[in-house]
């Protein structure tokens, strides 16, 4: 209590010189007290702002944990800043707007005057033209009037005329030549699925069911083709984390469960069609784990049946069947205990070293946050709980995350059924999204509304001709660059931070 009457007794200059010097003497002890293999180095860095900011390096966490500023501007990922998804009566025009700069400097409405009597209306307006021009580019918008191009200059009806190309659709030519010769591997459940279904279904596409020798149906192998841009996305099914098939499996036509065992039987069958430009792997792959998990997890406890329960009449045994529904771990609306999120934790740990095994260090891939279901509940605490072990690993690995999930959350009337997102402005995002992160692997960059860069074309594909006028000419490299992981490790560093909750 002295010393605290003391301190209060002292000067404001005294008091601040006094501050200083204990912050330098903490720093000071810092190094002294901290074991070498522990030490921090300091530096000082100068923001935009004009003031000083220190980055922290730890010898024992593979990166710099960096103020905001630092980040350079090119490789701010949109889809990860905070903002609000724009869906206008023309859903094809859905877009993710991020709440940039020029958003929080907007100059404020009469609406939040103070003081004031007048009541605040608001009428339901889109953003203004500056703020969605400094949103991520609508890839699939362009796709789908491309597409249509492509097709006119394959038509021979003639009905259909020839195609004078304007000033707009010879840009909409260049900007979109990339996208030829793609291809996208996802793995997951059928909220995947549906995406990949939607995203081909918007582009007149052509998708089935990959027939196998083990059985049929969509719990298997699922492409979509684009004919026109030979372009394909190939959906595995991930059948959940568990190490082998239970007797008490719930989809019988489903013989390999483990991942390890569907890659063998499954996948490695169809392996080769998923292989992109670079002759090795696909361009892009997104995977995710968690809606087969939630199941297993309950279903595991559902079966579970004492020794001598086989001896019980039907009657009782169905009357035990009830009650686990109901209670313990076999009910929904609770979350996983420790011992289940251990197991899951060193499942889905195993399960990207082992697509690192099969597909490389470099390759581009990107972790896909969970969804929920349409009117969340307790039933999605289970969900949330792996996702959130899931982000753990993927900072631990240094992976990124396609945070679709969070995008969209809340928009429960646009799924189609208690589960599934449906075809419409959520798909359109996820569409954007990938096609998005597909750009900057193959080596484009698309920030604040302007395209810094594009991937090397690799081809010509609208030329002048009997059903074409007034076609562009790109310009094609003897040798295209399709190096997806230099592309990828250029911004990579910088969007590998934990996410989420």
């Amino acid at each position: 209590m002295v010393a605290m009457r003391k301190h209060a007794c002292l000067s404001p200059r005294a008091r601040a010189l006094t501050l200083a010097l204990a912050a330098v003497l903490g720093v000071a002890l810092l190094f002294v007290v901290s074991p070498p293999a522990a030490q921090l180095t300091l530096s000082n860095i100068e923001t935009s702002d004009g003031l000083s900011s220190l980055l922290y390096w730890d010898s024992g966490v593979a990166g710099l944990r960096q103020n905001r500023n630092s980040l350079p501007s090119h490789c701010r990922d949109p889809y990860r800043e905070p903002g609000y998804l724009h869906i206008p009566d023309e859903v094809s025009r859905t877009q993710w707007v991020p709440f940039a700069d020029d958003f929080l400097d907007l100059p404020p409405p009469s609406t939040a005057n103070y003081p004031t009597d007048k009541i605040p209306e608001f009428n339901d307006t889109a953003p203004p033209t500056e703020i969605l021009n400094r949103a991520p580019h609508n890839w699939l918008l362009d796709l789908v009037q491309y597409e249509s191009i492509l097709k006119h200059t394959t038509s021979k009806s003639e009905s259909a005329g020839i195609l004078d190309l304007s000033s707009d659709q010879r840009d909409l030519v260049r900007r979109v030549n990339w996208i030829h010769n793609r291809r996208l591997l996802v793995l997951g459940d059928s909220i995947d699925r549906f995406m990949v279904q939607f995203f081909c279904e918007d582009l007149n596409g052509t998708y089935h069911n990959t027939q196998s020798s083990e059985y049929g149906g969509p719990h298997t192998t699922f492409s979509c083709a684009i004919p026109y841009l030979n372009f394909t996305i190939y959906h595995w099914h991930v059948a959940s984390m568990y190490p082998m098939r239970p007797h008490w499996w719930w989809v019988s036509h489903i013989k390999h469960v483990a991942f390890e065992d569907r890659f063998e039987n499954l996948f490695k069958p169809v392996w080769n069609e998923a292989i992109g430009m670079n002759g090795h792997t696909p361009d892009l792959i997104l995977f995710e784990s968690g809606l087969w998990d939630e199941r297993a997890f309950r279903e595991s406890y559902r079966n579970m049946k004492q020794p001598d329960e086989d001896k019980q009449d039907d009657e009782t045994q169905k009357k035990k069947d009830a009650q686990r529904k109901k209670t313990g771990l076999g009910r929904e609306g609770r979350q996983l205990v420790w011992e289940e999120l251990e197991f899951f934790k060193v499942r889905m740990n195993k399960f990207i070293k082992y697509l690192r095994e099969k597909f490389g260090e470099t390759t581009p891939m990107m972790y896909r946050s969970l969804t929920t279901r349409r009117d969340s509940t307790n039933a999605d605490l289970p969900t949330i709980n792996m996702d959130r072990v899931s982000r753990a690993l993927m900072a631990r690995h240094g992976l990124e995350i396609f945070e679709w999930a969070s995008l969209v959350r809340g928009f429960s009337t646009h799924y189609q059924d208690y589960l599934h997102v449906g075809h419409g402005p959520l798909s359109v995002t996820w569409a954007n999204m990938m096609l998005y992160y597909l750009f900057r692997a193959t080596g484009g960059i698309d920030y604040d509304g302007k395209f810094l860069r594009f991937p090397d074309p690799v081809g010509q594909y609208v030329n002048d001709g009997k059903s074409i006028r007034n076609a562009p000419t790109i310009a094609v490299p003897e040798h295209p660059d399709t190096s997806v992981e230099k592309f990828w490790n250029e911004c990579h560093e910088y969007n590998i931070h934990l996410g989420g909750r």
